[in-house]
């Protein structure tokens, strides 16, 4: 025998608030209802008690709104976007959205179907990890496309939200100068390094020319987290009849590899190379010697990304024109123990 559904009004009684709200919390129905946080929490949690589940294919037609976010970011497999999928999907669920999310493969150079897959669904709007010019920056830019944030590039007439590597790189190969370097690397994925729009190659190379240094860039075939294919480039780089003294990696991940290849050839960090990372992952702190880094704010620009495009659909939905905005967020060096 199944059990009836609790109806809102019986929510609401529980929660101790008005039918409105709780429609507004568990369906979606805004109207004029602003509704606090603690309040929310209230109405979830009598929804919980009660065993009420949301209708989703009742709740779209009744206000033609999906509550769906699309999301399209980078391979999981790579800790940093494993943290962003878990930053932007907990902002979300706290706006009442679920998302559908679809990942790139390391392999696939073009990405414009994924953003096409997740069109399909029809979502109230999408948050899309865009570093480098691709077909999908290219389309976000179309009119069908106002309901999207773009995370990591600015797009002209689209929200978006990055991190300006320039100011963390700035410090990090200013404290390799002032620490005594003089043979300063760059180490990064091939692919990276070919492609357009790579600000950590071009303004390394830029830096490096401007104090007098020759840049020295070492490349490997392989993604961005492959830990192992980094340390392999490292220590072929050590066999080299003249080797850096500092390595500024493309991310913390080849950081990673970097500090394995050293220990593994007795070349002791920070005395005889340092290493500086990017992105700052959770685990940077932990490593023999902690990780030096440039830290990517990405707490702040998922959370940032997730209310700029709940904005954009009350917007859209609401007819209301909102002019689009663009926010640069600095990065900033962590120094540790692996910089020198």
């Amino acid at each position: 025998m199944s059990l009836k559904q609790p109806t809102l009004r019986e929510i609401a009684k529980r929660a101790n608030v008005h039918y409105t709200t709780a429609a507004c919390v568990l369906n979606g129905t805004r109207g004029n209802t602003r509704v606090s946080e603690q309040t929310r929490k209230r109405v979830l949690m009598a929804a919980k008690e009660l065993g009420y589940t949301v209708n989703r294919a009742a709740q779209q037609l009744r206000t033609r709104k999906s509550q769906v976010v699309g999301l399209l970011v980078g391979g999981v497999e790579n800790p940093f976007f494993a943290r962003m999928v878990a930053l932007c999907s907990a902002a979300l669920e706290r706006r009442g959205y679920e998302i559908i999310l679809t990942t790139r493969r390391a392999d696939e150079p073009n990405d414009l179907h994924l953003l096409n897959t997740l069109l399909s669904r029809r979502p109230d709007g999408m948050i899309v990890w865009c570093e480098t010019s691709t077909e999908v920056h290219e389309r976000v830019q179309q009119p069908d496309m106002e309901n999207v944030v773009v995370i990591g590039y600015g797009v002209p007439g689209r929200d978006s939200v990055s991190a300006v590597l320039q100011t963390g790189l700035q410090s990090a190969l200013e404290h390799f100068v002032a620490s005594g370097r003089r043979r300063i690397a760059y180490l990064a994925p091939e692919h990276s390094v070919a492609r357009d729009g790579d600000v950590r190659s071009e303004y390394y190379t830029n830096f490096l020319k401007a104090i007098g240094q020759d840049p020295l860039v070492y490349t490997f075939h392989g993604t961005a987290f492959d830990v192992d294919i980094a340390r392999d480039c490292v220590e072929q780089m050590l066999e080299l009849p003249e080797r850096p003294d500092a390595l500024l990696c493309f991310n913390d991940m080849t950081a990673f590899g970097a500090l394995a290849g050293l220990r593994h050839k007795g070349v002791r960090v920070p005395q005889e190379m340092a290493v500086i990372g990017c992105d700052d992952l959770p685990f940077a702190a932990l490593f023999d010697p902690p990780l030096t880094t440039i830290a990517y704010p990405l707490h702040e620009i998922c959370d940032l990304a997730v209310q700029m495009l709940g904005e954009r659909i009350q917007a859209i939905q609401a007819g209301e024109w909102l002019a689009p905005r663009h926010v640069e967020i600095p990065t900033k060096l962590i120094v540790r123990a692996s910089g020198g």
